[in-house]
């Protein structure tokens, strides 16, 4: 179990270096507990819109999760977890562009917008969400708390 504590973040931070995802901070001033939490956000997103590895999802999860969906359903920890992990839809194109991180304590507050297309049954949709996420500090390291989803409606062109 130590060697799993020890090891395992830095394999997550290897991962991010290398994750499918693309990453914008969009010239936000990102100080270097910012940057920790964004690497973890980006390794579970390579996680649930990629790989869907259970056991490097589990890692970046509080025993408290509770996460929303932009579809309003909210799911716990062990649900959301099985679901990432074995569903069937395919994304393609993620992109995660950061709009801020703000934080108190040891709590952080990540504002993103997410882009990818999802193909279930050979059927591709654009995806466009603004996710708020709360993560928190414990024993050093950053565990997801809290996220939520909502659909950004596609721009309509002025006439």
């Amino acid at each position: 179990m130590k060697l799993i504590c020890c090891f395992l973040p830095l394999h997550l931070l290897t991962l991010t270096a290398f994750c499918q995802t693309t990453a914008q901070q969009n010239s936000v001033a990102v100080s270097a507990s910012g940057q920790r939490v964004w690497n973890n956000v980006l390794a579970l997103h390579n996680q649930v819109f990629g790989t869907k590895d259970s056991v490097l999802i589990n890692a970046l999860l509080s025993d408290q999760l509770k996460y929303g969906h932009s579809g309003g359903n909210i799911e716990d920890r062990q649900t959301m977890v099985h679901k990432a992990s074995t569903s069937p839809t395919i994304y393609q194109n993620v992109n995660n562009q950061l709009l801020n991180i703000h934080f108190w304590g040891n709590t952080a507050m990540v504002r993103l917008e997410l882009t990818a297309t999802s193909i279930d049954n050979g059927v591709a949709t654009p995806l466009h969400l603004g996710i708020l996420q709360v993560w928190g500090k414990q024993k050093g390291q950053w565990y997801l708390l809290e996220r939520q989803a909502v659909k950004i409606a596609p721009k309509k062109p002025l006439a």
